[in-house]
C-alpha cells in the first residue's frame, strides 16, 4: 500500500479549523495543561572486542534538555466529534562525549541540534455513545505491542487511524493503523524503515498495523493483540491475569505468550542489529517467548516475581529506525511486554535463553509522603546466536534502582531518578562467536528527571 493517506498533515489541517468551533459550541469542559520536564542522562559502556578492535574503550556520554508540551483535548461537540492537539518543545541544555540522538537530532556536522518544536499531536476524535470511538491523525499509541514513549524529554507519536468499540463492559476491541511515526528526538514524522534501509525510499516498511481485544470481568483480564509491520514483522501477544484479594492485600497471578515472525522481503540480514548472521539476504525468523509473573501487595510493598523462555530470537522492535538529518538511524527503544525485560540497550530475549526476575518496591508514604523506591533484578542464561551456527553462549544481567518523589509542598511537581546497570559475558572462545543480542560487556546508565504539570 503505497498510497500515503497522509493522516497527520490531514488531522492538523481540519483540527484548525475545528478548533475555534469547538471552543465555541461544544459542551462540556475543555482541557488545556502546560507539562515541562528536565531530563538528564550519564552513560558509560563498553562493547564486545571484534577482530578489527581488540580492546574496545569504554564510551560515554552525558546530555540534558528541557522539554515542553503544551496540550488541549476538547470535549466533544454535539456528543460526537473534537479535536486533541499538542504542541512540543524540546531544547537542549547540555551535552558531551559521543553525541547520541537521545533528546535531539544529530545535524550533518556531527554535533546534537539546539531544539524543535513540532505539533507533536493533532487528531480528530470521533464517540458514539459509550459504544465506539476513533481517532484520525497524530496520537499517542498504547497497546500490548506498540507504546508511545515518554523516557525522554517528550513522547513519540504515530500518524494514522486508530478505533475501538465495547459491545460490553467486559469486552473492548480495538485497532490502528499508522504510516509514519515522529522520534522522541526528531520534529518530523517520517515513514517506518527498518535498520537495513535507511534512506532507501523503495524498502521502507509501508504501514503498521494492529487489532487486538481485551476482557476484564472482576479478578480476570485477558488480552490478546496481533501486530503487523508490513513485509517486515509480524508479531502476536496473549496475556491472562488473575487477581486473589487477600484482606485489604492482593495476588497477582499472570501469564503471557509473544511471536515474533518475519513478514516478507524486507526482513533481511541487516534489517535487525541483533539478529545473528551475515550479508545483506533474505532470513528467517520464528522466535517466541513466555512468561509466568507474579506479584504480592502487601502494606507498603509490592513484591514481584517471574520467568521467562525463548524459543528462537523474540525481536522487541516492529520498525527499527528511521533517518536522521546526517543520514545516520535515529532509533527508538521498541516494546517489551516481558515482565522480566531490561529498560536499558539488550532485550534478554534471546534464543534458548532462560531469564528469572525479582523486584520488590516500597511507598514511604507512612514516614516521606510522595516517596517510592523499587528495585529489579533479571538475570538471562543459556542464550545461543539465532541464525547461524556456533559456539557462542551468553549470559546477562540487568539491574534497576528507581526514585520517585511527588513533592508534597510543590503542586504537580514530581522527581525522578533512576540507575541501570547491564552486563553480559559471552563464551565460545573466538571473535566470531558472539551472540548480536548482547551487545555491550557492560554498561551503567544514571537518569535524572523532574517535572512540572500547570492545568489551566
Amino acid at each position: 500500500m503505497r498510497q500515503k493517506f497522509k493522516s497527520g498533515v490531514l488531522a492538523a489541517s481540519i483540527g484548525a479549523l475545528l478548533l475555534p468551533l469547538a471552543s465555541l459550541a461544544a459542551d462540556g469542559e475543555h482541557k488545556l495543561d502546560i507539562a515541562v520536564r528536565g531530563v538528564y542522562f550519564n552513560d558509560e559502556s563498553t562493547a564486545y572486542p571484534t577482530s578489527t578492535v581488540a580492546n574496545p574503550v569504554p564510551s560515554s556520554y552525558e546530555q540534558s534538555a528541557l522539554g515542553v508540551q503544551l496540550n488541549y483535548h476538547s470535549p466533544y461537540w454535539a456528543g460526537f466529534i473534537g479535536v486533541d492537539a499538542s504542541l512540543y518543545g524540546v531544547a537542549k541544555i547540555g551535552d558531551s562525549g559521543k553525541p547520541t540522538t537521545n533528546m535531539v537530532e544529530l545535524g550533518n556536522n556531527g554535533q546534537l541540534d539546539e531544539g524543535y518544536a513540532t505539533l507533536g499531536q493533532a487528531a480528530i476524535k470521533l464517540k458514539y455513545a459509550d459504544y465506539a470511538e476513533a481517532k484520525i491523525g497524530r496520537q499517542i499509541q498504547s497497546s500490548l505491542l506498540l507504546k508511545s514513549s515518554y523516557t525522554r524529554a517528550v513522547p513519540d507519536t504515530y500518524s494514522g487511524i486508530s478505533g475501538a468499540v465495547t459491545p460490553t463492559k467486559a469486552v473492548k476491541i480495538y485497532g490502528a493503523i499508522y504510516d509514519q511515526w515522529r522520534a522522541r528526538s526528531n520534529d518530523a514524522f517520517e515513514n517506518f524503515k527498518t535498520e537495513a534501509t535507511a534512506n532507501n525510499v523503495a524498502n521502507e516498511i509501508d504501514y503498521i498495523s494492529l487489532v487486538g481485544a481485551t476482557y476484564r470481568e472482576g479478578p480476570i483480564s485477558v488480552t490478546g493483540e496481533y501486530l503487523n509491520s508490513k513485509n517486515y514483522l509480524s508479531k502476536f501477544g496473549l496475556v491472562g491475569a488473575y487477581t486473589i484479594p487477600l484482606g485489604k492485600n492482593s495476588l497477582k497471578l499472570s501469564s503471557g505468550l509473544f511471536t515474533s515472525r518475519d513478514a516478507g522481503s524486507l526482513f533481511v540480514c541487516s534489517a535487525e542489529k541483533e539478529v545473528d548472521c551475515t550479508g545483506t539476504g533474505r532470513i528467517d525468523n520464528n522466535g517466541m517467548g513466555v512468561y509466568i509473573d507474579a506479584e504480592w501487595k502487601v502494606s507498603n510493598f509490592t513484591i514481584g516475581g517471574a520467568i521467562a523462555k525463548f524459543d528462537g530470537l523474540w525481536i522487541e522492535d516492529n520498525f527499527a529506525a528511521n533517518a536522521s538529518k546526517n543520514g545516520s538511524l535515529n532509533q527508538d527503544h521498541g516494546t517489551n511486554p516481558f515482565p522480566t525485560s531490561a529498560a536499558l540497550g539488550p532485550d534478554l530475549a534471546n534464543n534458548d535463553e532462560f531469564v528469572t526476575s525479582v523486584r520488590i518496591a516500597y511507598d514511604w508514604k507512612d514516614y516521606i509522603k510522595g516517596l517510592k523506591t523499587s528495585f529489579k533484578y533479571s538475570r538471562g542464561t543459556g542464550a545461543h546466536s539465532s541464525n547461524r551456527s556456533n559456539n557462542a553462549e551468553g549470559s546477562e544481567n540487568f539491574r534497576e534502582f528507581d526514585v520517585r518523589y511527588a513533592v508534597p509542598f510543590v503542586k504537580n511537581v514530581s522527581m525522578r531518578y533512576v540507575y541501570y546497570n547491564y552486563d553480559s559475558h559471552v563464551e565460545g572462545g573466538s571473535t566470531s562467536a558472539t551472540i548480536k543480542g548482547m551487545t555491550r560487556q557492560d554498561w551503567d546508565q544514571h537518569r535524572f528527571y523532574i517535572d512540572y504539570v500547570y492545568s489551566f
